[in-house]
């Protein structure tokens, strides 16, 4: 007997079926930040995912969520051409279109849910048979989240459109706000892996949905010093681009070996492009700010500058 779900929500059902006994073995191509909510796997477990740089890049896979999977023992593989997905239990089979993310969840998605002998072994089969894997682990974990720092939200094949607000991401009023211009920083193995460690302590609630980033500041000057919940505004540095407003989700964390330089976990909204700033500039002085003070680091003390810059990006 089978059950076919179709709408924007498949995965309460996918999940409840997770809870039943196990091992379960699961081939699914993408993994947001949203996956270890979605997919309840433990110990005895294996996932089969899509990790290959070309998706971690896009930010289609996230290295939080295979962090999250190694922790609960489950044995996690990558295989750079998958893009189905399929979940057995000894009893029961899973094949939709649902990749573990949020777009899955307000996509319109459809799943069949099967407890028929013959598509079950059909379903191991197929999973037994997906080959080209790597295994991940602590190395491969810390080498994908400096590629997906490096990287941005781009469309994939079978990524889902739609976007969430992002309205829970920014603290409410936005009282603190700095704009700081940023250089491309390639970390070594010891930030690397720095880094990794601090971005899988996800802290729970609406902030925990959105993409983390790593923001280096050598020579910190302690009189501007970023805390938690700080909005910030990044500004390359030749002042050609503004990146859309991300929030300070961390305390300051040292960087191995360097007393000169600290770093913040940021979250950031991957779904909105940066401007440039010319234009950003034309329409903050539209707004009546004719003079906002893109190309120089300072916090925003203005309330009216500091909605106006949310604005450029209707937040």
């Amino acid at each position: 007997m089978g059950t076919t779900f179709r709408g924007p929500s498949p995965w309460p059902y996918i999940t409840a079926v997770l809870h039943t006994t196990g091992p379960r073995h699961a081939a699914i191509a993408y993994l947001g930040t949203d996956a270890p909510n979605l997919l309840p796997l433990h110990t005895g477990d294996v996932l089969i995912v899509n990790a290959a740089r070309t998706a971690v890049r896009a930010h289609a896979t996230s290295p939080t969520a295979l962090a999250h999977f190694v922790r609960q023992g489950v044995r996690v593989l990558s295989s750079p051409n998958l893009h189905a997905n399929v979940i057995t239990t000894p009893t029961q089979a899973i094949v939709g279109s649902a990749s573990a993310t949020h777009s899955s969840t307000i996509a319109d998605e459809a799943v069949i849910i099967t407890d028929d002998p013959e598509t079950v072994s059909a379903a191991h089969a197929f999973l037994d048979s997906i080959d080209q894997t790597t295994v991940v682990g602590e190395m491969f974990i810390a080498n994908a989240t400096a590629i997906w720092a490096t990287g941005r939200a781009v469309p994939l094949m079978g990524i889902g459109a739609r976007k969430r607000t992002g309205h829970d991401l920014l603290p409410t009023p936005v009282t603190r706000m700095f704009i700081r211009h940023i250089t491309d920083h390639q970390p070594g193995p010891d930030e690397t892996l720095t880094w990794a460690a601090h971005a899988t302590l996800t802290a729970p609630g609406p902030a925990a949905e959105y993409p983390t980033e790593w923001l280096r500041i050598d020579n910190p000057d302690k009189r501007g010093q970023l805390v938690r919940g700080d909005v910030l505004l990044q500004v390359t540095a030749d002042n050609t681009w503004i990146h859309p407003p991300a929030v300070v989700d961390s305390d300051p964390i040292p960087i191995p070996h360097n007393p000169h330089a600290i770093a913040f976990l940021l979250r950031t909204r991957a779904d909105l492009e940066a401007l440039p700033v010319p234009e950003a500039e034309t329409r903050l002085a539209d707004l009546g700010h004719p003079n906002p003070r893109l190309r120089t680091d300072h916090r925003i003390t203005s309330p009216t500058l500091r909605s106006a810059l949310l604005q450029l990006w209707s937040l």
